[in-house]
């Protein structure tokens, strides 16, 4: 393939919202956050000059698999100036994979750790993706991913709460809490935000026992920021970890 020396966009799609970042000498220049409805909009208001005074890389993945992406199929017809990479299962990656249902993983879980071991390439890594789902994705010191867990997020626990019970109310916003709950409301925040840093807290140790002190423990999502003000395990915090992630592999896949 040709190496490019072209500014590199990354774009990673939710179910529900898309995250953008700019990168020029590898490293993130801007980001943008947007709701998928107003991602076509978004594109041609922010990103089509830049396809037109230079060659720009657009590496994409999106969470959902493969859905048609209409926004970005319109962007393509007036980005000309542009080298589209599409991320997907099959594309070559900087790690090893000892995934036993490939077809069943979600790229987001694997780019997330691909950035994670450019970060501490000679150390294991866990990252923590505190999303809509929990979720935990450890790779080896030699850079072979092993897999993780998958468990409800914060705001998925608090509906559970309203959905299968008669009486207690939906909380939609995280606060603050503490071990003794003194009224209902208290009492949820302490069971699903105290109870979800311990479990967060005891898998890290549970993780660190078996792969030493060199393990390096990452965060990531949009509860990211919570998770770090009460996690004493967390070796970084990256809000665009995924975006770091796509950036690699175009490189490992000499597109930058």
């Amino acid at each position: 393939m040709r190496k490019q020396t072209a500014r590199v966009l990354t774009i990673d799609m939710g179910n529900t919202r898309t995250k953008m970042g700019l990168f020029e000498a590898g490293r993130i220049q801007q980001s943008w956050r947007m709701l998928n409805a107003s991602l076509e909009e978004e594109l041609k208001k922010n990103l089509s000059p830049l396809s037109s005074t230079e060659k720009l890389v657009v590496g994409w993945m999106q969470v959902s698999g493969g859905r048609e992406v209409p926004e970005l199929e319109a962007w393509k017809r007036f980005g000309a100036n542009c080298c589209f990479v599409h991320i997907q299962r099959h594309t070559p990656l900087p790690i090893s994979s000892a995934y036993q249902t490939p077809e069943s993983l979600g790229i987001d879980r694997l780019v997330a750790v691909v950035a994670a071991k450019a970060h501490y390439p000679s150390q294991p890594v866990l990252v923590i993706d505190a999303g809509t789902a929990l979720t935990f994705d450890v790779a080896t010191a030699a850079g072979r991913y092993l897999g993780g867990s998958i468990a409800p997020g914060i705001r998925m626990r608090f509906r559970a709460l309203h959905t299968f019970t008669a009486k207690l109310p939906l909380i939609e916003e995280i606060d603050a809490f503490s071990l003794i709950g003194n009224s209902t409301r208290s009492c949820i925040l302490s069971g699903v935000l105290g109870g979800i840093v311990a479990e967060v807290e005891a898998i890290c140790g549970q993780y660190q026992a078996r792969f030493g002190h060199e393990l390096k423990i990452g965060l990531t999502g949009g509860d990211m920021e919570f998770f770090e003000n009460h996690l004493k395990s967390v070796t970084f915090a990256d809000a665009n970890l995924n975006l770091n992630g796509i950036y690699h592999i175009l490189k490992h896949n000499s597109y930058v």
